[in-house]
């Protein structure tokens, strides 16, 4: 996946027992949230882990004129396509990490199946407003795998570098 944009966002991640009954995971977990074209019309986002905490929770939500077109009808949304989409929930998560914090709350919501839900939530004076809703599915195994590898290889030759350049770390 050619990344189009990629942001970090402080995350409030809530996860979901079987019975339903919701926990608080973490308060500020730190993802990487980035999206590109699938060429077809659509969209695929991604929510990575910034840290090494969780290395293989990862989430990703293909949007296709489809899903799109469902998730415009539920939610009465005014943007007109899947890329429109991925392109204002970035917005909207480097709104909530960096611009108003204070105004607008990101949250994931795990649930025990390996689903989860963004949801970006803005304090709208008196009562607290959804803003929109994106579904996720959890990466599967083989991706998530030479995902972690691309990254691990990534940081070998980073290391690498530095010990050329400083000498061995001891």
């Amino acid at each position: 996946m050619t990344r189009a944009t990629t942001t970090v966002a402080s995350l409030e991640v809530r996860g979901y027992a079987a019975d339903g009954t919701a926990h608080r995971v973490c308060s500020r977990a730190s993802f990487e949230y980035a999206y590109a074209s699938d060429g077809a019309g659509g969209a695929r986002v991604e929510l990575t882990p910034s840290d090494a905490r969780a290395a293989f929770t990862r989430y990703v939500c293909a949007l296709t004129p489809e899903t799109f077109a469902e998730m415009r009808e539920t939610q009465s949304l005014t943007l007109s396509s899947a890329m429109e989409c991925a392109e204002t929930c970035a917005r909207a998560l480097r709104r909530a990490t960096t611009e108003s914090p204070e105004t607008t709350l990101a949250v994931l919501a795990c649930e025990h199946s390996g689903r989860a839900r963004l949801e970006i939530v803005e304090d709208g004076g008196h009562r607290l407003v959804s803003v929109l809703e994106m579904p996720f599915e959890h990466m599967d195994e083989r991706e998530v795998r030479s995902r972690v590898a691309e990254e691990f290889g990534a940081m070998q030759a980073r290391l690498a570098a530095y010990e050329r350049r400083f000498g061995a770390l001891e």
